[in-house]
């Protein structure tokens, strides 16, 4: 590892001992593509994120000011910014092309998946002091602006557009099936630290499929940084360990597993870990 990388895995360890309000979601997702783009610089990606932020005050300042514009304006100010002036996409073409999970060349290609751009339009939003929180929305990341006593339900993915109650529940089935119901689950909000593992677990799942266990290996260990004393993170890495077939990595990454999930109260993550322990002793024997 090389020092800018031994760098970048600082500050994100300092970030899993970060409290979550406190995380600045667009800089960490820019820390976690550093990674898998060694010797690239990261400062003209830094000045575009401040370029973006600068655009939405200027265009929004006296909006702001003035107060009394309702979610769905400054939703559709805030799309205008990031999907028309920047022309900011979801890329429904190449959907699973890895760059799509990576923000620095979702800058560079002005494209990515729901996660990656609406990371940017959080970081904007937030930037300018505006209520602008993801969503607990399975499959496609969605994000809700409040104004006010207004609300607006935004689609990063698809240049901003505002859905209604009626486009969540055609999207949710068309991920879920024709039985699913909208729930105060799926409108729960999410933190930037739950963001920043959704989006590395789109490039895990992709690695796991691929069976390219170094990779996975190396993403999970990412978030483990990110979040941990997350149980379920740490079975995951034993999983991956055993498939690589390294069986003493593996019971470590169980018995760190067993005995966080017993701690926090866990009981169902502590089973299993209890029994992935029991089944490598047996393979051991």
């Amino acid at each position: 590892m090389g020092k800018a990388d031994a760098d970048i895995e600082a500050v994100l360890r300092a970030a899993g001992e970060t409290p979550d309000d406190a995380l600045d979601i667009a800089h960490l997702a820019l820390a976690f593509a550093a990674l898998d783009r060694p010797g690239v610089s990261l400062a003209p990606y830094e000045e575009h994120l401040k370029e973006l932020v600068r655009s939405l005050r200027t265009s929004l300042g006296s909006d702001l000011a003035r107060g009394g514009e309702s979610a769905e304006v400054i939703a559709g100010a805030l799309a205008g910014m990031v999907a028309g002036r920047y022309l900011y996409r979801g890329d429904s073409a190449t959907y699973d092309d890895p760059q799509n999970a990576n923000l620095m060349h979702v800058i560079d290609r002005r494209k990515g998946l729901p996660v990656t751009l609406g990371i940017l339009y959080l970081h904007v939003g937030q930037a300018l002091g505006l209520d602008i929180h993801g969503l607990n929305f399975p499959g496609h990341f969605v994000l809700r602006l409040r104004v006010g006593q207004s609300a607006a339900i935004v689609d990063p993915f698809n240049r901003g557009d505002i859905l209604s109650s009626a486009d969540l529940l055609r999207l949710l089935r068309s991920i879920e099936g024709e039985e699913a119901k909208l729930t105060p689950d799926v409108h729960a909000p999410v933190g930037p630290r739950d963001i920043l593992l959704r989006l590395q677990n789109n490039i895990l799942s992709r690695a796991i499929r691929a069976n390219d266990l170094d990779r996975a290996r190396g993403v999970v260990s990412r978030m483990i940084w990110l979040a941990p004393r997350r149980a379920g993170l740490h079975f995951e890495l034993g999983r991956i360990e055993v498939h690589a077939g390294h069986m003493g990595a593996a019971a470590e990454a169980f018995e760190t597993c067993r005995s966080m999930a017993s701690g926090e109260g866990e009981m169902r993550i502590a089973g299993m870990a209890e029994e992935a322990l029991r089944r490598l002793k047996a393979r051991l024997n």
